[in-house]
């Protein structure tokens, strides 16, 4: 099931996604959830699925705004570095833990929103990622039991300004630029992606693919990654935890060939769908 976001008519709502339409569950659910985030923390997805079915859409999709899948996540963390690639060689002496980081909300644009490139730099990078929500709180997860507290998965456009990732000791500032990145179309269940060892991820920048690889690549698995997350904070209905990005960024070539205004970057991950977004100067 494809759970989506969006506005139309200016207000906000949320519903299933039935081929080129959306049908509207904020008016059959929304007295008890009144967002998506609400239906997740309720374990109201079954009820939603039933609801659904057979129903036709009461929007099409060409004629609602997009909205992030979950539109107020408590928390955004990402996982750096945890693709292996030919151009990074995993030794022995490798990080024995995720390198995590937070991103602000703010920090992303919808699907077919604008990312903005940055004013004081040209450094502008893609990163393909597929991104898992908790659906069900927990602290201290084990590894064995992680993956009960995935609801579903959706798209990342981790996008990075480098040359600020390099000013001063920490990553965090080239990570959190303004819609430097995006998220979505939507998200969708976890029996959709029931098996993560192998999903592709592929990038388009005008057409070009750019990045092309998938998910057997990772060094950190999902489960180990929440088990170590959840070590440190409390993981909660709507968090979204981003796993990582396969080689082929704009940095790892002799001659980056940053984000620019008109570019169209489209990241495809199925069996979720298409992230597609136009870069515009800020």
């Amino acid at each position: 099931m494809k759970l989506i976001s969006f506005r139309h008519d200016g207000k906000e709502k949320y519903g299933v996604v039935s081929g080129d339409g959306v049908v509207d569950m904020s008016v059959r659910s929304g007295d008890r959830y009144p967002t998506l985030r609400d239906a997740i923390a309720g374990l109201a997805l079954g009820d939603i699925a039933r609801q659904a079915d057979g129903v036709s859409a009461d929007w099409a999709l060409s004629e609602i705004e997009y909205m992030f899948p979950i539109t107020a996540p408590e928390k955004i963390l990402c996982v750096g570095r945890n693709y292996r690639t030919y151009h990074e060689v995993v030794s022995d002496d490798a990080l024995k833990y995720p390198s995590i980081f937070p991103r602000f909300p703010s920090s992303f644009a919808a699907h077919q929103g604008a990312i903005l490139k940055p004013r004081v730099s040209d450094t502008l990078d893609f990163e393909a990622e597929l991104v898992a929500i908790i659906g069900k709180s927990g602290r201290h997860i084990p590894a064995d039991r992680a993956m009960d507290h995935v609801i579903g998965y959706t798209i990342m456009n981790e996008g990075s300004v480098r040359e600020w990732q390099h000013l001063g000791a920490q990553t965090c500032p080239g990570k959190n630029f303004y819609q430097s990145g995006a998220i979505g179309p939507w998200m969708v269940t976890a029996d959709e992606l029931p098996d993560l060892s192998k999903v592709p991820i592929r990038t388009r920048v005008n057409g070009e693919i750019r990045q092309d690889g998938a998910t057997d690549m990772m060094i950190f698995l999902l489960p180990d990654v929440i088990a170590h997350v959840s070590t440190f904070t409390w993981l909660e209905p709507g968090d979204m935890i981003s796993t990582g990005s396969p080689g082929g960024s704009a940095v790892e070539e002799d001659t980056p060939r940053w984000l620019k205004p008109g570019d169209i970057i489209e990241i495809e991950i199925p069996p979720i769908g298409v992230l597609k977004n136009t870069v515009e100067a800020e």
